[in-house]
């Protein structure tokens, strides 16, 4: 893709509501389940790098890798440290036990064989390791986002966890959806839009409006406070939380 994209995409994720709450959420849970600025932690498809630069800054010890070459030498020309590109597509090409953490955040519905992309990510945590995966929820909100950015599928969480269940012996920890308090609003426009045949807009993340971003944060941000504590029933997005066996 042209360089200009990667440009875009890498302020996107710096200042859209959806991304800025995210990263608070997956700080959270490093926290939360006492992943240290000592422990090795592994941004599995990465992108440019952003979040990884973000907890770069943070002071925890971070590496990426994405399948996207042009992708990464952006992250590297950004200042963003320890990026590598992947040679195989859904594969962490590292020795067993390498990492004590590895962040999949919205990567396994770009991958073909999502089964082996969590053999994969298993494999490479040592023993009470914890695994971070974020996926977008629901075939039925299919939109222009997933169309634009070659989403193979969304999930709901009863599949999610047999891919989980059938590929891997991991200890589920935590299972949410998320993007709960916005979830209604989302819905409704995504079926308007269906429905319709309307195509105005290249991505869900063309919205250049600073109050509507402003107040979406907000409302999302609040959200994510009560995740830490309980678990939602129905969102936007799912969230899981795992633990590899010793």
């Amino acid at each position: 893709m042209d360089r200009s994209f990667y440009k875009t995409y890498f302020e996107v994720e710096k200042n859209h509501w959806w991304f800025r709450v995210r990263r608070n959420i997956i700080f959270s849970l490093l926290k939360k389940y006492g992943i240290s600025k000592e422990a090795r932690i592994f941004d599995f498809g990465c992108g440019s790098g952003y979040t990884t630069g973000f907890l770069q800054k943070l002071g925890f010890d971070v590496s990426g890798a994405d399948i996207s070459e042009e992708a990464i030498e952006f992250g590297k020309s950004r200042g963003i440290k320890n990026l590598i590109t992947a040679s195989k597509e859904g594969e962490l090409e590292f020795p067993e036990g390498s990492f004590d953490c590895v962040l999949t955040l919205d990567v396994l519905e770009h991958i073909k064989d999502d089964v082996g992309a969590i053999k994969s990510i298993e494999k490479s945590l040592k023993p009470g390791g914890i695994a971070i995966i974020t996926v977008p929820a629901y075939m039925w909100l299919w939109g222009v986002q997933d169309e634009v950015s070659n989403h193979y599928r969304r999930y709901n969480m009863k599949n999610l966890l047999k891919v989980i269940n059938e590929s891997s012996n991991f200890k589920i920890i935590k299972k949410s959806y998320f993007n709960t308090f916005l979830f209604p609003a989302i819905a409704f426009m995504r079926l308007i839009s269906k429905i319709f045949g309307l195509k105005e807009r290249e991505s869900d993340f063309d919205i250049n409006n600073k109050f509507l971003n402003n107040l979406f944060y907000l409302i999302f941000n609040l959200e994510s406070k009560f995740l830490k504590f309980i678990n939602f029933p129905f969102g936007v997005s799912i969230l899981l939380v795992l633990k590899k066996k010793a």
